[in-house]
């Protein structure tokens, strides 16, 4: 018996415009709300739990209702990175000509695994890879994929590394009793343990460099730990410098430790997720010096380019490294001869993804849109701020900055006056200044997060946002010190008697 027509979630032209033109008219609404929103909210886990377990029935939710959902969600229950007062993490606020992109993407679908599933998208994929090779100095030969985040393009270069610098066939035959090691700052991202724990390294393998005064990683205490690891009869294999840490946006002495991953035959791997949009900015790209000599280089244009989640990279000074650490071509059902197909590359080979989305197309329409120079303007600008909410905090007398600004993060903390120099001082100023951040988040006003910094429990703002300005600098600073008073004025222990 012939099946008839099935045709429920085939929505016909007209139906997909009115649940789009609804969500498009929910997303202009919040881009005219977006300042005069909270940057954070007070609500528990319990509350949005329940505002958000709308049921999923067996019939259909009217689009009416649906919309009122995605309202509630988008105006009562959400954060917003894209707020002038959201400075927390290394979250970028996601541009209008990316949001667009990813509508265009999601409704082409396609897979950008393989060639035959994606010509336009791979193409445009590959393009994107070359620009931002030629932004960080890279040579003819070489490019990348996107991937999900910092996460990802770490594990997929450790990965190129593990199988590049290892004298066996490790793809093959594994890495029991190895002892391959690998080396980063004691401020990188906790991402590289976790490589190494996927890697079959374990986390152990992870030798932690001490920072100099700057935080940067000491060049002369990684060669000590090479020339220990390898009296030890241990294989290190890779060192990460970071370009652009999380606490504070330092960067590792990228030439010196080039040097000696040159001299041990070492892959140098530069996490510049954050950092490297430094890249876009003459002003600014000197700070990253040496990043060509890397052999593989995490950047994440949804941290401060801005463009929307997930929009990560990583490149390679070698793409064929990356194909061969990746290439399962063997396989029966991706077994192509291009000679005669004429199709292009799988870019679902060049990492641990086989199904991909078409993440390129955010990107390349926020940078086409608003052209590179605007992006280089903006980045310098995002420094000037951070600049400026240092000198702030150094001007205003119950501020106090911390550290150093490099790129576009400044941390402070709240010092009431008359606090005896004690041993108790700065146990106090850590509960003070942890109750701050908080009560800060709750305010609405600013969105901070915070750091460590030698003990020191601090406020951190980073800025990766262009509708942030001085305004809404001076506005945390503000609330920070209306706050930190109150709060001192209940958590400060009575004076002993005399």
């Amino acid at each position: 018996m012939r099946p008839e027509p099935f045709r429920d979630l085939d929505w016909a032209p007209d139906r997909a415009r009115e649940l789009g033109e609804a969500g498009v008219d929910l997303w202009v609404e919040l881009l005219e709300r977006m300042r005069e929103l909270p940057a954070g909210r007070g609500t528990s886990a319990e509350e949005v739990s329940r505002a958000m377990a709308l049921p999923v029935r067996q019939e259909p939710v009217p689009v009416a209702e649906l919309v009122e959902h995605l309202r509630a969600m988008l105006f009562e229950y959400s954060s917003y990175p894209g707020h002038p007062g959201f400075m927390a993490y290394v979250s970028g606020a996601g541009t209008v000509p990316g949001a667009v992109g990813d509508l265009v993407a999601a409704g082409l679908n396609a897979n950008v695994g393989g060639w035959v599933l994606s010509p336009a998208a791979s193409e445009l994929e590959l393009h994107l890879m070359r620009l931002f090779c030629e932004r960080f100095g890279y040579p003819q030969g070489s490019g990348g994929l996107m991937t999900s985040g910092g996460s990802a393009s770490n594990f997929t270069a450790l990965k190129a590394a593990r199988d590049a610098r290892a004298p066996w066939d490790v793809r093959t035959r594994g890495v029991s009793g190895a002892e391959m090691v690998m080396y980063v700052s004691s401020e990188a991202h906790a991402t590289n343990q976790e490589a190494a724990d996927l890697l079959g390294l374990g986390t152990e393998a992870v030798r932690a460099i001490p920072v100099d005064d700057r935080l940067r990683m000491r060049v002369d205490l990684l060669e000590a730990a090479i020339a220990d690891d390898l009296a030890e009869g241990r294989r290190p294999f890779a060192v990460v410098a970071s370009a652009g840490t999380t606490a504070t946006g330092a960067i590792d002495p990228l030439p010196d430790i080039a040097g000696v991953a040159a001299r041990h035959r070492l892959w140098l791997h530069v996490d510049a997720a954050y950092g490297g949009a430094a890249a876009f900015s003459d002003e600014l790209r000197p700070l990253l010096d040496g990043i060509e000599r890397a052999d593989s280089i995490t950047f994440d244009p949804h941290k401060w380019l801005y463009t929307p989640q997930s929009s990560a990279c990583v490149l390679v000074r070698d793409l064929a490294l990356l194909e061969r650490s990746f290439n399962d071509g063997d396989v029966a059902y991706v077994r192509e001869d291009r000679s005669l197909s004429q199709m292009g590359a799988n870019i679902g080979m060049l990492g641990p993804q086989w199904s991909r989305s078409f993440m390129a197309l955010k990107v390349w329409m926020s940078l086409a849109a608003h052209g590179l120079d605007a992006y280089g303007r903006r980045v310098a600008h995002d420094v000037e701020l951070a600049r400026y909410l240092h000198a702030e905090a150094e001007r205003r007398p119950h501020l106090e900055p911390v550290g150093e600004v490099t790129l576009s993060i400044a941390c402070f903390r709240y010092v009431p006056p008359g606090l005896a120099d004690d041993d108790a001082r700065e146990p106090y100023l850590n509960l003070l200044n942890e109750r701050l951040m908080t009560a800060l988040r709750t305010d609405g006003r600013a969105f901070p997060s915070n750091a460590v910094l030698d003990g020191c429990y601090v406020l951190r703002a980073c800025i990766v946002n262009f509708r942030t300005e001085a305004d809404d600098i001076d506005r945390m600073l503000d609330a920070a010190t209306e706050l930190g008073e109150q709060l001192d004025a209940r958590l400060r222990p009575a004076p002993l008697p005399a």
